[in-house]
């Protein structure tokens, strides 16, 4: 195979696995309301909505709206600061490190299934090449062409 072969099977085979179940499930902790619930466990302390927004690459309009459901279903508190009344302090609840140890308990079942069906040697070479590519992403930066406009 030459390198544009190489290149479009590569991309098919991601768009394939881009569209599975799995990959649902784990978009849950990578954008939305488990993504900002995990970020904010994570910390073990309160954060302020702008760190959260930060760290989760979200406009604050965003993160305030995803807080708002979080809070609205009990899973975090959200509190003046003592230090700074203009401030907000946000906060899991027991409510919410329940819902995402349920979270993580389907999304640990669903990944034992699939080393059941690959079995152990293809999940450990499978588990090396991802190893390998997000190891390599440093060596990739500056190395692509700029990415197109959107039209903003």
């Amino acid at each position: 195979m030459d390198k544009i072969q190489l290149r479009d099977a590569l991309m098919a085979q991601l768009w394939r696995m881009y569209k599975m179940d799995i990959m649902l499930y784990l978009r849950e902790f990578l954008v939305g309301e488990t993504a900002l619930l995990e970020c904010i466990a994570s910390h073990g302390e309160e954060l302020t909505p702008s760190a959260i927004s930060d760290e989760a690459h979200l406009s604050r309009a965003r993160t305030a709206t995803i807080l708002r459901a979080l809070r609205e279903k009990e899973y975090i508190t959200m509190d003046v600061a003592d230090d700074d009344r203009r401030k907000m302090n946000v906060r899991i609840t027991e409510a919410g490190i329940k819902h995402l140890a349920e979270k993580h308990g389907f999304l640990a079942s669903y990944f034992d299934k699939y080393v059941e069906v690959l079995g152990e040697k293809n999940i450990s070479e499978l588990t090396a090449l991802l190893k390998l590519t997000a190891d390599s992403e440093s060596k990739l930066k500056g190395r692509f062409p700029e990415e197109p406009s959107n039209g903003d």
